[in-house]
């Protein structure tokens, strides 16, 4: 698996910009996560806005989540690299401008958790503090980011700027996941890139969603095989000693791409 992922980051496309992206929001998150915990001799909780009064009536308190650190650890560390040859390619830029978005997705995901105090559960004062999000909820708005992943000139080597001739380009964001190359077909196996194909790939044939068997299968349909399973079942412990069980039969069916 990894070597073939490590094929496919060579060349430029939009699968490469996602793995960059989530790789420094990676980075992001287990460091801030780490300082919270006291794990990271370096870090601790952000306290800078401790006992401040929010305008809305809370206070600032609790353990906020340096999130600011693990910003500054992810750019030293993970544009590293890059930062050697700044501007020297188009892969450069863009492997840059991915890690940032990577970054900036986990910044935005930031949210507020709080906490009453006063007697008998009321909320005479509340503290509220900033907190990281699930890094699935990371993952997930990444992955829409990666849907709609911005292609660019190959000639924009500092400034990243989309393709096409229009006169009314609309401005790249920061947050927006860029790409110079085409992908190639996954569907098929190409043993030169690393590509295994989807044939052979188990897919459930009820689903809309990635596993769906109309995705997977690149519309070349798919086998199903009606499989039994004999397992023990109903077991109990029989006074002595012993245990009695029963023997039970699942029937399932199991789907492949053609």
């Amino acid at each position: 698996m990894y070597r073939n992922c490590n094929r496919l980051s060579v060349a430029g496309t939009r699968e490469t910009a996602f793995i960059y992206a989530i790789l420094s929001a990676g980075v992001v998150h287990a460091t801030t996560r780490s300082c919270s915990l006291g794990n990271l001799t370096d870090c601790t909780c952000d306290m800078t806005r401790y006992g401040e009064h929010h305008v809305e009536g809370w206070k600032w308190g609790g353990c906020s989540d340096n999130i600011e650190y693990g910003l500054q650890f992810s750019k030293k560390f993970v544009d590293a690299p890059e930062m050697l040859t700044q501007g020297s390619n188009i892969r450069n830029t863009m492997n840059l401008h991915n890690n940032e978005a990577g970054r900036k997705i986990t910044e935005q995901l930031m949210d507020h958790r709080c906490r009453c105090h006063g007697v008998s559960g009321s909320c005479a004062v509340k503290t509220c503090w900033r907190s990281l999000p699930m890094f699935r909820q990371v993952g997930d708005a990444l992955k829409a980011k990666y849907e709609l992943s911005v292609p660019i000139a190959q000639r924009s080597k500092r400034q990243p700027r989309r393709k096409g001739k229009t006169k009314r380009r609309q401005p790249i964001k920061d947050d927006d996941l860029i790409y110079v190359h085409k992908s190639p077909n996954y569907c098929r196996p190409n043993e030169k890139k690393g590509i295994l194909g989807t044939s052979g790939r188990g897919c459930n044939k009820t689903s809309s969603a990635s596993d769906s068997c109309d995705l997977l299968c690149c519309g070349r349909g798919y086998n199903t095989q009606v499989l039994t399973y004999v397992s023990r079942c109903h077991c109990k412990f029989v006074w002595c000693c012993h245990v009695q069980c029963k023997t039970c039969e699942t029937v399932l069916e199991k789907h492949t791409c053609k």
